[in-house]
């Protein structure tokens, strides 16, 4: 079966990309470059508070996927009824949860760039949990990379004066979301509704407890000028903005291998870290260039191993 399977994506490779395939890509990038213009949408709402952002986001989310199943006549239902999906897919809706939080936080607190950091570290702590949750192998190459991403990290630590702990934190969080996701197996929009419906009720009890502590609430708070319907607007948006990317990667991963959607996936934090050092203006020292120089020497290797075996 292999070995079939070897054959024709080598057959596919030499005559080129299928129709499909090409749609496959144009997916993926899409996804990619979504994402790292993101900074750019969240930073519209910099005057609202973090957690109701992600109580909001949650909330609109649901409605956006929601929408989609009924509209693909797709079952949700059989998910609720499936004991072995809760096993899974609450654990991770909390780490998806925690992940756009503290994506968040760090936009709107001016660390874009610890956030590309993050994702350019994302591969490579993949490489680890596959190690340690699927018993993979670490190649000498990736072990390599690992130590080099390790490196970087600990020279960063040291010679910036903190630990990157939004980058690191982002990284661990998409990285076990991703890993629970493959263990799951099941259908990307379907599970995406489920977690997003998990995390509903809390996200509007959450919403609905932190306007009463605070006396504010930027949703609706302020419908008696433009500016007010212009954030209640854009919290509505946040569903789109997080579901449409989701959707367009999960169409991807599907038409296309996994080691072209991997390349792809540069793409996002590329752009982040673009967006972060010249329009937000945020501070890019020695010690952010010695740490992504590391981290990207690293998925160098990777990148070449991944190509030579393809091969």
């Amino acid at each position: 079966m292999s070995n079939s399977i070897d054959n024709g994506d080598a057959a596919s490779t030499q005559a080129g990309l299928t129709a499909e395939e090409r749609r496959g890509v144009l997916s993926g990038a899409l996804c990619y470059v979504f994402w790292g213009l993101c900074p750019l949408f969240w930073k519209l709402l910099e005057e609202v508070d973090s957690f109701e952002i992600i109580a909001q986001r949650i909330i609109w989310c649901f409605v956006t996927v929601a929408i989609v199943c009924a509209i693909a006549k797709l079952d949700v239902g059989s998910l609720l009824r499936d004991r072995r999906a809760w096993r899974y897919l609450v654990p991770s809706a909390l780490l998806i949860t925690v992940n756009w939080s503290i994506y968040i936080y760090a936009v709107n607190s001016g660390n874009v760039v610890e956030t590309a950091i993050g994702y350019y570290i994302n591969p490579l702590v993949s490489i680890v949990l596959g190690l340690v949750l699927f018993r993979e192998r670490l190649t000498r190459l990736q072990g390599i990379a690992v130590a080099l991403c390790v490196f970087g990290i600990v020279f960063f630590t040291v010679n910036y004066g903190r630990f990157p702990w939004i980058a690191v934190a982002l990284a661990i969080t998409f990285g076990l979301y991703g890993a629970v996701k493959k263990k799951a197996g099941y259908p990307a929009t379907t599970a995406l509704a489920f977690e997003s419906g998990v995390m509903l009720i809390p996200s509007i009890v959450f919403a609905v407890v932190l306007a009463q502590v605070t006396g504010t609430h930027a949703f609706l708070g302020d419908t008696a000028t433009l500016h007010g319907w212009f954030i209640t607007a854009l919290l509505v948006l946040a569903g789109p903005v997080t579901a449409v990317p989701l959707l367009l990667f999960a169409n991807a991963a599907n038409k296309i291998p996994l080691s072209l959607l991997g390349f792809l996936q540069y793409i996002s934090p590329t752009i982040a870290l673009i967006t972060g050092v010249f329009l937000f203006g945020e501070p890019f020292t020695i010690a952010h260039a010695v740490c992504l120089g590391s981290i990207w020497c690293g998925l160098a290797l990777v990148g070449f191993e991944t190509i030579r075996a393809s091969k």
